[in-house]
C-alpha cells in the first residue's frame, strides 16, 4: 500500500506529534509499504526538500505561517505523490496544513484517514487571542475533516467522545511506545547514576515547552522540600532550560533539579526506572491529546502525576495508575509526590496497573491498518 502522512512540522523537529508519525511510518514500511511524508519547511533547517530517512520518503513543500505552527499554510503541493496514494493519512484538524492536503485528495478521490485529536481543547489556550478565536477556527477544522474523510481516527477516550458529538464514528488508533522501552530490563540503578542525584527523584520527559509547565514542577519541588520530603526532579528534553533554572536557583532548589537535555531511547528507560513516577504538569488541554510520555512510564512500571487537562483526564486514573492533580497548581502537584515519594508500595502498584495502557508500535499499526481498510471501503462507496 502506498501511504501518504500529512502534518505540518517532521523530523527532524523533535516531539510527541512527529515522533507518532515517525515511529508509525517507520513500523510501516518495516511491513512493506511504500511510506511518504508531505510537510513544511518549517524546523527543516538545511535539510533537503525530497528526502529518504528511514525508508520514508519525505517531502517539504514551500508554506507560510500566520504566528502560529497549526496556521501553516501550503504553498505548493506535490500533487502526484497525493494522486498516487492508497490512503492519505492527515494529522490534527487544527492543522491548517493537514486539512489543505486531506481537501485536495478528497478532490482527486483517493481516501482520507483523518486523525482528530485536542479536539476543543482551545478555549483554555495562555494566548489571550488563541481563546478568543481559536474555539470558532477548531470547531470549523474539525467539521471540514469530518467532512472530508473516508475515515476518522482518535487517539484517547477524550477526543472520541467530542468527535461523536460532532457526527463522527471514529476509529481509535492511539500512539505507541518504542519496543527500546518495552523490553529493556528495568535498571534503576543506571537511571540513578544519569541524573547524578543522591535523593529519590521525580522524572520529566518533553519538550521544555511554556505549556508544559516545567515552572510548575519547579515551584512543586520547592513545596516539596518544604513538606519535608528530600526528593529531585530529573528533566529530559530538547529546549532551552536557563530560564527554569533561573527559577530553581530563585527557589533555592537549583542543586536538586537535573537537565539532562535529549536523551537516548535507552537512557530515558533507565531514567524512568530510576524515578519515583513520571510527572507530566501540563497546564493547557492544547499540549495532551494523548502523552506518549505517560504511555512511556507505564511501560517501564512507574506511575504518572499528572495535571488534569486533555486526555490525561481520562488516561490517568486518580489512584489506580497514577495521580491527579489540579493544573498551575504547585502545592498540590507537590502533595502527590510527596504521597509517592514516602509510598514506594504505592507507586509500584500504580505503576503495574498502567502497563496495559503502553502499546507497542506492531499493535498500534494493526490498528491503524484496519482504519485504512475501512476508508478504502468508504471511498470505494462513495
Amino acid at each position: 500500500m502506498r501511504i501518504v502522512h500529512v502534518h505540518h512540522h517532521y523530523w527532524p523537529i523533535i516531539g510527541g506529534m512527529e515522533t507518532a508519525i515517525a515511529s508509525l511510518a517507520a513500523e510501516q514500511v518495516k511491513r512493506g509499504h511504500e511510506v511518504h511524508v508531505i510537510t513544511s519547511r518549517y524546523g527543516a533547517g538545511e535539510r533537503p526538500s525530497e528526502e529518504i530517512v528511514n525508508g520514508v520518503y519525505i517531502h517539504r513543500v514551500k508554506a507560510v505561517r500566520m504566528h502560529f505552527p497549526d496556521i501553516t499554510i501550503p504553498l505548493d503541493l506535490p500533487k502526484d505523490v497525493i494522486k498516487g496514494a492508497d490512503v492519505v493519512h492527515s494529522h490534527s484538524q487544527n492543522s491548517y496544513f493537514s486539512l489543505s492536503v486531506a481537501e485536495e485528495a478528497r478532490r482527486r478521490g483517493v481516501p482520507v484517514a483523518f486523525h482528530l485529536m485536542a479536539l476543543d481543547a482551545l478555549g483554555d489556550h495562555p494566548n489571550p487571542l488563541v481563546r478568543l478565536l481559536g474555539p470558532a477556527y477548531a470547531s470549523r477544522a474539525a467539521r471540514k475533516a469530518i467532512e472530508v474523510a473516508s475515515v476518522t481516527m482518535v487517539k484517547s477516550g477524550w477526543d472520541l467522545e467530542r468527535a461523536r458529538a460532532l457526527g463522527a464514528d471514529p476509529v481509535l488508533v492511539p500512539d505507541g511506545v518504542s519496543d527500546v522501552l518495552l523490553s529493556l530490563p528495568r535498571d534503576p540503578e543506571a537511571g540513578r547514576k544519569l541524573v547524578g542525584l543522591e535523593e529519590p527523584y521525580f522524572a520529566y520527559v518533553g519538550r521544555l515547552h511554556p505549556l508544559k509547565g516545567i515552572d510548575v514542577l519547579v515551584r512543586a519541588l520547592a513545596e516539596a522540600r518544604r513538606m519535608g520530603a528530600e526528593v529531585g526532579v530529573a528533566i529530559a528534553g530538547p529546549g532551552d532550560p536557563a530560564p527554569y533554572l533561573r527559577l530553581a536557583e530563585r527557589l533555592g532548589v537549583a542543586g536538586h533539579v537535573r537537565f539532562l537535555g535529549y536523551v537516548s531511547e535507552e537512557q530515558k528507560a533507565h531514567l524512568i526506572d530510576g524515578a519515583v513516577a513520571l510527572v507530566v504538569p501540563s497546564v493547557s488541554n492544547y499540549v495532551e491529546a494523548y502523552s506518549i510520555a505517560a504511555s512511556e512510564a507505564w511501560a517501564r512500571g512507574r506511575p504518572v502525576i499528572a495535571s488534569a487537562v486533555g486526555a490525561l483526564r481520562y488516561r490517568v486514573r486518580d489512584g489506580v495508575n497514577g495521580l491527579l492533580v489540579p493544573p498551575r497548581d504547585p502545592r498540590a502537584l507537590a502533595s502527590a509526590m510527596v504521597r509517592l515519594a514516602a509510598s514506594p508500595e504505592e507507586a509500584d502498584r500504580m505503576g503495574g496497573a498502567g502497563r496495559p495502557e503502553a502499546l507497542s508500535w506492531s499493535q498500534v499499526y494493526e490498528m491503524a491498518m484496519e482504519a485504512y481498510r475501512r476508508a478504502l471501503g468508504e471511498a470505494a462507496g462513495r
